[in-house]
């Protein structure tokens, strides 16, 4: 039985992977037509235009090093799809925000992505795509409650409380 268990884990693990994988794969290729990284679609990602996030708290989310980030950064605030600011109390803290030019390119691509797993799921007769839906959602709490947040600094809590709400 737990063999079977274990087996079965790998396999559900296999198929996710290769699911992100293949989303990613037709997202570079769309993004590729209007000139932008898969790097720099994940930091568009994580922001959103009415809640300013730290450059370090961005940095954190995504795992990247300080030069990498400013670097993505650079380059999305020179096309107009984030702003970025110094606090004026601490002048180490750097915020970004989407730009509405931001939100709006982003939103296209969530769109697209969106439309890539619509069609991935259309011919799929007897899929409960809202039951789908709720046990990946519990998975994903589950995974995060072992994985994330525990001992973390409060400042960093923050940052995971707003992962959990993705």
């Amino acid at each position: 039985m737990l063999e079977r268990l274990a087996e079965a884990t790998r396999e559900l693990e296999y198929l996710l992977r290769q699911i992100n994988h293949l989303m990613n794969h037709s997202t570079r290729s769309y993004l590729t037509d209007r000139g932008l990284t898969m790097a720099r679609f994940w930091v568009l990602s994580n922001l959103l235009p009415e809640r300013p996030l730290t450059m370090g708290e961005l940095q954190r989310r995504l795992l990247l090093a300080p030069g990498t980030i400013t670097g993505l950064v650079d380059g999305l605030v020179k096309e107009g799809l984030v702003r970025r600011w110094r606090d004026k109390a601490d002048r180490r803290l750097v915020f970004l925000t989407l730009t509405p030019a931001g939100a709006e390119f982003l939103a296209g691509i969530l769109q697209f992505r969106a439309s890539v797993l619509k069609k991935a799921l259309a011919d799929l007769d007897g899929i409960d795509v809202e039951r789908l839906d709720t046990e990946l959602r519990m998975i994903l709490d589950n995974l995060r409650n072992q994985c994330q947040c525990k001992g973390e600094k409060e400042r960093d809590r923050d940052a995971c409380e707003d992962k959990r709400k993705l």
